[in-house]
């Protein structure tokens, strides 16, 4: 956390003076305030002034990009929102509510997943979403806390994630369970859906093509990245707006920050770390307090396999939001009221969480 010095003068309402002063607002009565969530949406593709992007070094020496934004007007930061995107996804679709959550009080950081946005990627064709193991997923987000977050952000920490991401996030909470306080999955990968294909010929499809040498190939209905709305992208989100945010930033800022389809070897490799989810007595084992966010109209995800695995799991909620589609943050303002809505009983965004796990 970075040293304010002075400006521990600042509280009550001259902290949220300053946070006018950042174009943010909060409400005394209602958090997010409807300020703060108008001021967000309309800086989404403006990262604070604040924030450092920077690199760390995964175990296997590869580097893995990602980014701190440290609320540095506020003193008593209330913890750190950590995002984890979901497949394709990259630090910069996170920016909006990273606005809201620093409105908040709370610091923020993220990294893009191995394979994807800035970080390595595991094949040498940047629009094959290739990996070798999700494994290296897990070992990737421990080093990102080891360099990049204990004893440089405030606790508590919070993992926030979406889809592959948030499934990361409960491997990673099941492996190391002392490094996080709690998470805030937004459509988990529990199981992949295969648009009625039975699993078993999915995985031994999978399985096959990757045998034979022809596991970086695309899956059908997959392919090189192609922005807009076609096939699989129809089924993300029912606003047009927040939907061309990936697009933005690709065309503006990086087109390296761009990954195309599924591969068969990442096809794989995501049915067996589900596998591994799903064993017997593995999901029981997450211990932290976790919060499931499922959309009403998801097309690429499980939501009953959600439930189940939330079922058995010793302080999991569930709250379906209704209407949405797959991106959940990436939705409309009334389904994304329901996320705040949501967020707001499993944590006090007034005074803080309160965790005693670390």
């Amino acid at each position: 956390m970075p040293d304010n010095g002075n400006d521990k003068q600042w509280v009550g309402k001259n902290l949220i003076a300053g946070m006018k002063g950042r174009g943010l607002v909060v409400s005394e009565e209602t958090l997010p305030s409807p300020e703060l969530l108008a001021t967000a949406k309309d800086g989404r593709r403006e990262a604070p002034e604040d924030a450092i992007f920077d690199y760390f070094t995964a175990s296997d020496g590869v580097q893995m990009r990602f980014a701190r934004f440290p609320a540095s007007k506020v003193v008593e930061t209330k913890g750190t929102i950590i995002f984890l995107p979901g497949r394709t996804e990259f630090i910069e679709k996170f920016i909006e509510d990273v606005h809201i959550w620093n409105g908040l009080g709370f610091a923020c950081a993220a990294m893009d997943l191995r394979g994807q946005g800035m970080s390595h990627r595991v094949h040498p064709n940047r629009d094959k979403h290739y990996v070798k193991t999700f494994d290296q997923h897990i070992d990737d987000v421990h080093q990102f806390f080891e360099q990049a977050l204990v004893n440089k952000m405030p606790k508590p920490f919070i993992l926030m994630g979406h889809s592959a991401g948030s499934h990361v996030i409960l491997r990673f909470l099941h492996d190391h369970k002392r490094d996080a306080d709690a998470a805030i999955l937004m459509a988990p990968m529990v199981h992949v859906v295969a648009s009625g294909v039975p699993r078993p010929l999915m995985h031994g499809l999978s399985y096959l093509m990757t045998l034979i040498g022809l596991g970086a190939a695309y899956v059908p209905g997959h392919n090189a990245f192609k922005e807009g709305r076609w096939g699989w992208r129809r089924k993300l989100t029912h606003d047009d707006e927040r939907f061309a945010d990936e697009d933005y930033f690709i065309n503006t800022k990086d087109r390296r920050l761009a990954v195309g389809g599924v591969t068969y070897k990442w096809l794989l490799e995501a049915m067996r770390s589900c596998d591994k989810l799903n064993a017997a007595g593995y999901a029981e084992a997450i211990a932290a307090p976790v919060l499931i966010l499922q959309a009403g109209e998801d097309q690429i995800v499980d939501n009953h396999a959600q439930s189940e695995l939330a079922a058995v799991m010793p302080d999991c909620k569930v709250v379906r939001v209704e209407g949405a589609m797959h991106e959940l943050l990436k939705e409309t303002d009334d389904k994304r009221a329901q996320i705040w809505d949501a967020i707001g009983d499993f944590i006090d965004l007034k005074k803080g969480p309160d965790y005693s796990v670390l």
